[in-house]
């Protein structure tokens, strides 16, 4: 007997297959239009499979639930993603580039995280795989239960809690409509952008096929699946600039589009993390063009250095990863800088990962009210987020978040070390664990990659999990207390 619990459980994994199946058709079509029939069968079967048994098995196990507990929520989530991944991973396996079981989880786990690094030469992946990855990608990207929440009709009363233990962070939009209706509008405008952007790609030069896989790719901050270390140093100017554009729009804060479509712009002058991702950005570009300039006396090209700089720093700060310049070249200072500023990331609710700028403005601001009270014992001086007093339990969760981000950063490399020279594991912890797939100086080639050990990569599939998933559902799991069957689910 299958007791309520599981019965949602399984409501949801099915639910999630069904709408993967959907959301993988212009994969099949695709390599039809390239007569790649091998992976058509493989593609092919799996999104006719998804979808049957997806919906047979939705309709199955259908539990309207009224209420429901937090754990059922992180346990929804970490075992539907295991799943997608699971699936995912047959079609790599299944292909011509031979790939094994680890090396296809590998590929299927970098897809639905949006991180940007790949074991396979990308010229050399057929045209079906890399729009798979793109599809995933975008789902990723916006959340596969956030895409079942929009499509289908049910948790009416518990999409909230569960949509947030996928997307967790500070600085929620507080809005007069339902949860499930603002939703609703970000799948919108998520949409509409992925769609503006297909559109300029194709305008500025790029394929329809390279437009489309780059615009999914893109817009979910997972770097360019198409392209070798989705370097786009070849490219036009004009293709770099809306890249770079859609880049730093997909790291914001979803909540900043969704006011901008309600035309509540003063509301969107009051929050500060916009501001801080956007000063960051700017600050760190000026800072690392000067170095440059300082450093190879390049006097007659500091507008162009400027301009490359940001776009770089773009892919960076937004945990996309693409490639604008050769940063080998760069001085030891200005790697450091964007090592720094990659911990941070993008915003919170927003595709991009990292620590998130929210939670760094109100660990500031902890930091210096608890400085205050030292020094003024009586004073009673509330922390304010976006100009609403926080409550103790919000800063809590926000300071132990950046403990627990550090903590995961640093086990990551020390268990990468086993195989690796300390350096590389630094940085490749630090690119799994915000999901930006590729760090400064070098990037996570298929030719470097061909030195790790399954062991590695298996610890970094476990650090791109947890960085797309805010660490909190991927831990959980290994507590004892979490199995336990005390649900309060209605």
């Amino acid at each position: 007997m299958i007791n309520k619990e599981k019965k949602f459980v399984l409501h949801m994994i099915f639910a999630s297959m069904m709408i993967f199946g959907a959301f993988i058709v212009p994969a099949v079509l695709l390599c039809v239009r390239y007569h790649d029939y091998d992976e058509f069968i493989n593609i092919g079967a799996i999104c006719v499979t998804t979808l049957a048994i997806g919906y047979v098995g939705q309709k199955v196990f259908y539990y309207d639930v009224t209420r429901m507990n937090s754990r059922i929520c992180f346990m929804t989530t970490i075992f539907t993603w295991l799943t997608m991944v699971f699936i995912t991973a047959i079609p790599f396996y299944l292909s011509r580039l031979n790939l094994s079981i680890i090396d296809s989880l590998f590929e299927s786990m970098a897809s639905w995280t949006t991180t940007g690094v790949s074991l396979v030469d990308a010229e050399a992946m057929p045209i079906g795989l890399q729009m798979l990855r793109a599809s995933c990608n975008w789902m990723g990207g916006l959340g596969i239960i956030v895409l079942a929440l929009n499509f289908l009709p049910t948790w009416h009363f518990v999409g909230r809690t569960l949509v947030l233990t996928e997307i967790a962070g500070p600085g929620f939009l507080k809005s007069n409509t339902t949860f499930r209706k603002t939703y609703r509008r970000a799948l919108v405008i998520y949409i509409t952008l992925t769609a503006l952007q297909f559109c300029c790609l194709h305008i500025a030069g790029l394929n329809l096929s390279d437009s489309l896989i780059t615009s999914l790719s893109n817009i979910s901050t997972s770097g360019l699946v198409n392209l070798n270390n989705g370097n786009i140093i070849g490219y036009n100017l004009a293709i770099k600039v809306i890249i770079s554009m859609f880049a730093f729009l997909g790291s914001i804060n979803f909540s900043v589009l969704l006011l901008i479509s309600m035309r509540r712009f003063r509301d969107i002058a009051k929050g500060p993390e916009l501001k801080l991702h956007t000063v960051r950005i700017l600050v760190t570009s000026i800072i690392i063009t000067c170095i440059l300039f300082f450093t190879y006396n390049r006097g007659m090209y500091v507008f162009k250095d400027f301009c490359t700089t940001l776009m770089q720093v773009i892919s960076y700060f937004s945990t996309a990863g693409y490639k604008i310049t050769n940063t080998g070249s760069w001085p030891a200072s200005s790697v450091a800088i964007i090592l720094m500023q990659m911990f941070i990331g993008a915003c919170a609710i927003s595709s991009g990962g990292g620590i998130k700028g929210a939670r760094v403005i109100i660990a500031f601001k902890t930091s210096t009210s608890t400085l205050y009270h030292h020094i003024h014992k009586n004073a009673i001086r509330p922390v304010k987020y976006a100009g609403v007093p926080l409550q103790l339990n919000t800063l809590l969760r926000c300071n132990l978040y950046i403990v627990i981000f550090i903590v995961t950063y640093l086990l990551g490399a020390l268990a990468l070390s086993i195989n690796l020279d300390l350096r590389t594991s630094l940085n490749t912890s630090i690119a799994m664990l915000t999901n930006t797939g590729s760090y400064i100086g070098q990037t996570a080639t298929p030719g470097v990659l061909d030195n790790y050990t399954s062991a590695s990569k298996i610890t970094m599939m476990f650090l791109m999990l947890a960085g797309r998933l805010e660490i909190y559902p991927v831990l959980l799991i290994f507590f004892k207390g979490f199995w336990k069957n005390d649900t309060d689910i209605r």
